[in-house]
């Protein structure tokens, strides 16, 4: 039987470039999209090889896997999602169970032993040696604060006219990773997404600033991720993603993309006639936007959009500033060769554009904020060096425009490829008629304003739940059921299936005491805590711990669930596994029992903490 080898990479690739390599040679190189993450091939040479994985604009992730002779080998990798979510840039394929695991299997490690003629070779040496060819990078280590700062995520949706916003009324699930929180909305399917319904999400940070920016509402949902940046271990950052893969390699492809990425994205999700009229057609607007960004950005891959299609998708989302600006940025390239008088015409049209542009809010994508400044200039130095035809009350317009942009620069901030915005500093404002950002956040979002869907703190890259009972006055500062608003104790749709929802509760300021089988160690998994002291005297940082056994084997993408006291928002957290452990960091001030369901072993765990060893008084004394 030959030697095969038939790879799948992750499924929720969007657009990136595949590279597997083994054996001295490149195998296969491509550029991948949704529809094209397979490779296949016969008369391979058996041995081991290596695939790295590389979306346009994220860091690479290389899975490592054995070809073996005479057989029909298939490779089949989890989400590029859980390949990020191990702590390391380079996992495992184990042959023998079809997992991709972050511990080097023992099918690789005999392979390579046999080959190289040593007993064992430790996985560290095998990583540092093997396939990949990485160069050296020098690193310099990083002094981590240990200042913590407070933070809050919230939704509003609009109400009673533009500008006017209330608490968000739609479905959301909170996932819990190592340095980072995910939040998914689902789609909505009474919801008109050209209706320019806005949907407003804001991040508060202590003593940093309150950050804002409009929500797409992708078809297939649209991922919230709050991670803790790199080099700002005190700090959170915000990225807004579409979860359906084909939208998101628009988004990535706009943001970071090279041509090549996006002549992938132009010949295997759009096509290669009109993108607008294509993608406008599902109910997406923001589709629509994207692709009609994308011929702007990349005009050497994409044909340009004909005038007539420019105007019904401004016609159909005049709310968006986005559209306004497009069909400015396709005026003024449409007059570039133009007569004199054509010029002044679309000159004039792009005014126009760019001031109703303004009038429809914010942008929802940081480069049609970009192409706006662009034009900007452009029509300045036109305006400056030639003698037009333009009337003075256009020109004024546009004065009062570019009057506009420079006032609001101190206050626009982007976040990968969303535009995002500061709260101003209402004191500057008033003394000094000056916008400038407001850094004197308490971190806190008022729940009349927005629903709150995650409180918590980060300090040295790591991000903590706090408890609200944990910002009570003193003498009331206790976990207790009492006030609890009724949504904490219902089971959303995402988690409802966790078996101890279905049992009677335990008692009324513990509730979760007894109902997840009252052991804290089952079937190779053991849930344990540590404690830490708060910066503040009357908190406990506690790390819950789920560890499992070498026996339980688990695979990339497993998670745990953890159900928390009710004063904590959200109560439940589903949390990625990183290797062996799923781990939580919570803030609270007195002991309450935790409960962990594990649905890939189908195992239930219980800790009450306040009877664990060392447990601190706060905790010990409820």
């Amino acid at each position: 039987m030959k030697t095969s080898l038939h790879f799948e990479a992750p499924s929720d690739l969007s657009v990136g470039t595949i590279r597997i390599t083994g054996e001295g040679k490149t195998v296969a190189d491509w550029v991948a999209t949704p529809d094209n993450r397979t490779f296949s091939q016969d008369d391979l040479k058996p041995g081991i090889y290596s695939a790295e994985i590389g979306p346009a604009g994220v860091p690479p992730q290389s899975v490592i896997f054995r070809v073996q002779e005479g057989q029909a080998n298939t490779v089949v990798l989890p989400p590029f999602s859980a390949l990020s979510a191990s702590g390391s840039n380079t996992s495992f394929f184990d042959d023998e169970s079809l997992r991709t695991t972050s511990t080097l299997p023992r099918s690789i490690s005999e392979s390579l032993s046999a080959k190289a003629g040593f007993k064992t070779i430790p996985s560290s040496e095998f990583v540092s040696q093997l396939i990949l060819n990485e160069p050296e990078r020098p690193s310099q280590p990083v002094a981590a604060s240990a200042e913590g700062r407070r933070f809050s995520i919230g939704l509003s949706e609009e109400c009673r006219g533009r500008d006017a916003f209330d608490s968000f009324r739609g479905r959301t699930n909170l996932e819990v990773f190592p340095g980072r929180i995910e939040v998914e909305l689902p789609t909505d399917p009474g919801r008109d997404l050209w209706a320019g319904h806005r949907v407003r999400l804001s991040l508060a940070v202590q003593r940093r600033r309150v950050e804002r920016c409009l929500l797409p509402l992708y078809a297939g949902g649209t991922r919230i991720i709050a991670s803790v940046p790199p080099f700002s271990p005190a700090d959170v950052e915000l990225k807004i993603l579409p979860i359906d893969a084909k939208l998101r390699s628009l988004v990535r492809a706009l943001d970071a993309g090279t041509s090549a990425e996006a002549a992938a994205v132009r010949d295997d999700v759009i096509g290669k006639d009109d993108p607008v009229a294509q993608l406008g057609q599902g109910g997406d607007p923001w589709a629509a936007i994207l692709g009609a960004l994308l011929p702007i950005r990349f005009s050497d891959v994409f044909s340009p959009l004909s005038s007539r299609a420019i105007e019904r998708f401004v016609n159909r989302a005049s709310w968006s500033y986005d559209a306004h600006v497009v069909h400015a940025s396709h005026l003024l390239a449409s007059g570039e060769d133009a007569k004199p008088d054509l010029q002044e015409q679309v000159v004039q049209g792009a005014i126009i554009a760019l001031e109703s542009a303004q009038v429809a809010g914010s942008p929802y994508y940081r480069y049609a904020s970009q192409l706006f400044g662009e034009m900007v200039s452009s029509i300045d130095a036109y305006l400056g060096n030639t003698e037009h035809g333009i009337s003075a009350p256009t020109v004024n317009r546009f004065y009062r425009v570019k009057a506009r942009w420079r006032r609001e620069i101190p206050l626009q901030r982007g976040s990968g490829p969303t535009f995002t915005w500061l709260s101003r500093d209402p004191a500057a404002l008033k003394e000094h008629r000056l916008l400038t950002p407001n850094n004197k956040s308490s971190g806190r979002l008022r729940s009349r304003d927005c629903r709150v869907l995650f409180e918590g703190r980060v300090s040295n890259g790591q991000i903590a739940i706090v408890s609200q009972a944990a910002e009570q006055p003193a003498a009331e500062k206790r976990p207790s059921s009492d006030g609890v608003t009724p949504n904490l104790r219902v089971p959303s749709a995402d988690n409802r299936s966790i078996p101890a929802f279905a049992r009677p509760p335990g008692p009324r300021d513990d509730p979760n005491k007894g109902r997840f089988g009252g052991t804290a160690e089952r079937a190779g998994y053991r849930l344990s805590a540590t404690f830490e002291r708060a910066e503040d005297r009357n908190r406990v940082l506690i790390q819950l711990i789920v560890e499992a056994n070498p026996s339980a084997k688990v695979s990339l993408g497993d998670f745990a669930w953890f159900v928390l006291h009710p004063t904590f928002s959200p109560q439940v957290l589903k949390v990625a596994f990183r290797g062996s452990r799923a781990r939580v960091r919570v803030q609270a001030w007195g002991g309450f029992t935790v409960g962990v369901w594990l649905p890939g072993s189908n195992v239930e765990l219980e800790c009450d903490l306040s009877a664990v060893k060392d447990a601190p008084a706060t905790i010990r004394n409820r």
